[in-house]
């Protein structure tokens, strides 16, 4: 690894302010579908060093309709503040009846998703999708702020092709109807994750607004963290799929920042972390959904683990969270780690 320069160090944000509310360190969890639910929210503060931890896509038509369950998805554990609960729509009422929801159960930042590429987001003008459109943008997060009182932001993305980049138009909108922040994935909808981020459409977004922006896109180590930072000047740093195999980053990205180096986990590390997910799983349940996101996290967590492909190459085979666990325990066993004595469930 390779400390900033003493040229840089010192001018990383150490936190900035989204109205009232400051977010320190300036880290930022990004949302991600199937992944940032309360129980690996709770993963990622308890790893240390994230200032804010924002939920995976709500669904505000679900919420409202109630085909999605306010008690499973709207969840946030007392030890996850500051959180944001994302929402994505595209009716200016629901969103802002979705977001009263939100504030209710607890959020203290209401998160609009103009990023999302899937094409089950985008087929109803969700998504990046409202980056076609500024009118219709601007009218969905003006109806969510002048609904609750927390602050708004919006995570968006350069647009929707390399001939439709309208994220500045956009943003200006937004900024105009209240929005408090603006997390930017320097990448189109075309793009999805391909390709290199371009960061200097993050500078671009940072020179042409007067609210703090957040920069996303290619930091997979805690040097590029810092790289984001100098080359862009953004005021936070939104991680997300380097965060889901490694949730120790935003604590490693803040130690660079302050100290100019970092540890990592050992393998003991890593088990008891899995060990202490999987035992939230299994509380916050239903077992159907607990069972998939163990084999989900499984896949990420033991990544370059001595025998991990052979223990991925198994989880199909396992019906129940409680017979995985124990599948589980058997395997990291054979690490010689001190697994021994791991939980295998809350109890």
């Amino acid at each position: 690894m390779s400390p900033p320069s003493e040229e840089g160090r010192g001018s990383y944000p150490s936190g900035y302010a989204l109205g009232p509310l400051t977010v320190t360190p300036a880290l930022v969890l990004a949302p991600m579908a199937g992944l940032t639910d309360a129980t690996f929210r709770r993963v990622v503060r308890r790893c240390g060093g994230v200032g804010l931890v924002v939920s995976e896509i709500l669904s505000s038509e679900g919420l409202v309709r109630g085909t999605m369950r306010s008690e499973e998805y709207l969840r946030i554990g007392a030890d996850e503040h500051p959180v944001a609960l994302q929402l994505s729509g595209s009716d200016p009422e629901h969103m802002a009846e979705a977001a009263r929801r939100c504030v209710d159960e607890g959020a203290d930042v209401v998160d609009i998703n103009m990023g999302c590429p899937a094409h089950k987001i985008t087929k109803g003008m969700c998504g990046v999708a409202l980056l076609r459109d500024t009118r219709a943008a601007a009218a969905v997060a003006g109806a969510v702020v002048r609904a609750v009182s927390v602050p708004v932001t919006v995570k968006m993305r350069l647009g929707w092709s390399d001939k439709e980049i309208t994220f500045v138009e956009v943003a200006r909108a937004l900024v105009e109807e209240g929005v408090a922040g603006l997390a930017l994935h320097g990448r189109t909808k075309e793009q999805g994750y391909s390709g290199r981020a371009s960061w200097d459409r993050i500078a671009e977004l940072k020179e042409a607004v007067p609210v703090p922006v957040v920069g996303n896109g290619d930091v997979t180590t805690p040097e590029a963290a810092l790289d984001l930072w100098r080359q862009t000047g953004c005021d936070a740093v939104m991680v997300g799929r380097a965060a889901v195999k490694n949730p120790w980053i935003f604590r490693q990205i803040e130690d660079l920042r302050t100290t100019g180096t970092y540890a990592t986990p050992t393998v003991h590390d890593r088990l008891s972390l899995i060990f202490d997910h999987f035992a939230d799983l299994m509380v916050l349940g239903p077992q159907g959904l607990a069972l998939h996101r163990m084999k989900t996290f499984l896949g990420k967590y033991t990544a370059g683990l001595p025998g991990s492909s052979s223990l991925r190459g198994s989880l199909e085979a396992y019906k129940e969270p409680e017979a995985l666990l124990e599948g589980f325990k058997a395997w990291a066993e054979k690490l010689g780690a001190e697994a021994r004595d791991l939980p295998l469930s809350s109890s």
